[in-house]
């Protein structure tokens, strides 16, 4: 492909008092008296930024375009050199200096804010659409919560998101710089451990904050034309990686199998409903060693484990009670990181019994009341491994768990459309919390 190397401004009306077009004016101004310049800094940049087999990808999608000419732009005014009166100048100090153009009191200081404000990785924690958003500081767990004023940005962001940007300061309030980084959920651990590197690579404190800033826009780049990485699906109970696996069933006496499985001491339910094996996993919570479900018809039964030492000991349980009351048909094993299903039979599909949207969304609160059981006292990472109940003693913390809740919410609520039903409710997380969805 052939990089767009060059950005291009749309320029607004100068207006005296306001700061909005400040970056159009300075770069109209670059492109007029210092085009070669600004030229060859926009490609030495696309060459630092863009990953070795960038030339061989297939072209960017406008909408990327155009974001990649603002990210460009902006980097170059806050952090770009060129080459200005036989030396190498930082454009910044160029613009604001007494040989850069004129600009009004709010367009200079705008623009030398660029400059001055860091691009870190923040976290969004609320929306209010149509006027800003909350952000906490990804890397900076004590960092109290920022609101910004961010009419376009807001209609578009969800609570959980990761993005760099630059927060800017104004008389009365906070605004986002206009160059956002915005990260796929599966890209967010590499550009955190990258950029956290970076700023602990050992330089001085100036130059690990520019390498953890050049971090994030490349990574940003990346993520549209490296591929996806694959995610490490691990159980929680056992750490093991998960496996979907399906072990489908003829019945031959249903009458028996009922029998033998009531008799179960760790199993509970019934043949119209389905079987869970249970063991105990501490703390009053119990985990899930197998689902024994009804099949298409009444002579089929389907077991469903999540990982494969689960399946294995689980069928050779399952067998030793069941007997002759049922006769193993095939195995379906589907990795949840790939796209196809890997079988050992023939059979396709999943017979999961289907239930009315409203019961569907009540038994998966029952199943999450339960998951979330020990929730409040266990670390999670994106708490700075603090538990919620620890985190909420501050006011960084409490902001931090509020935007937990409200991913958790935004996600039930797409997936609940997805599926057409209603969505769950976490609202017993933050009762358990005592914590309020206000302020």
């Amino acid at each position: 492909m052939k990089p767009t190397y060059l950005p291009t401004a749309k320029v607004l009306p100068l207006r005296e008092d306001r700061h909005d077009d400040a970056a159009g004016v300075v770069i109209r101004w670059l492109e007029d008296r210092h085009r070669k310049a600004w030229h060859n800094a926009s490609v030495s940049l696309m060459q630092l930024l863009q990953p070795d087999d960038m030339h061989d990808s297939p072209g960017l999608e406008e909408d990327l375009v155009q974001m990649l000419e603002i990210n460009v732009s902006e980097w170059l005014l806050a952090r770009g050199d060129m080459f200005v009166k036989g030396e190498m100048r930082p454009i910044n100090e160029h613009l604001i200096g007494r040989d850069g153009p004129y600009l009004p009191p709010g367009q200079l200081r705008w623009i030398a804010q660029l400059a001055e404000r860091p691009l870190r990785l923040y976290r969004v924690t609320d929306v209010r659409v149509g006027e800003g958003m909350t952000l906490v500081d990804e890397l900076d767990t004590v960092a109290e919560p920022l609101f910004v004023q961010e009419r376009s940005g807001s209609e578009t962001a969800r609570p959980g998101m990761l993005m760099g940007a630059r927060v800017m300061h104004l008389a009365d309030h906070l605004e986002l710089s206009g160059a956002i980084y915005g990260f796929a959920a599966l890209r967010e651990a590499d550009v955190i451990e990258r950029v956290r590197a970076a700023l602990d690579a050992g330089l001085h404190p100036a130059n690990n904050l520019q390498l953890a800033e050049l971090t994030i826009a490349q990574r940003w780049l990346a993520q549209w034309i490296e591929p996806l990485p694959t995610p490490d699906l691990r159980d929680a109970s056992t750490g093991e990686p998960v496996l979907l696996v399906t072990d489908h069933y003829r019945v031959n006496d249903p009458a028996a199998l009922a029998r033998v499985l009531l008799a179960q001491p760790d199993v509970s339910g019934d043949p119209e409903q389905g079987w869970h094996r249970e063991s105990d996993a501490g703390g009053g919570m119990q985990r899930s060693l197998a689902a024994i479900n009804p099949g298409k018809s009444a002579d089929r039964i389907e077991i469903f484990y999540r990982t494969q030492r689960l399946a294995d000991e689980g069928r050779a349980w399952f067998e030793a009670v069941a007997g002759r009351s049922v006769g193993h048909l095939t195995r379906e094993v589907t990795d949840p990181r790939s796209t196809s299903a890997r079988k050992s039979g023939t059979r396709r599909g999943s017979t999961a019994p289907k239930l009315e949207p409203e019961a569907m969304t009540a038994l998966l609160e029952q199943v999450m009341r339960k998951q979330y059981a020990n929730w409040a006292d266990e670390p999670i990472p994106m708490l700075g491994h603090q538990t919620p109940r620890e985190a909420v003693a501050t006011s960084a913390g409490l902001e931090r768990v509020k935007g937990l809740l409200r991913s958790y919410a935004s996600d039930e609520a797409r997936m609940a459309g997805d599926d057409g039903r209603p969505p769950m409710s976490y609202q017993f997380l933050w009762d358990v919390l005592g914590i309020s969805r206000e302020g």
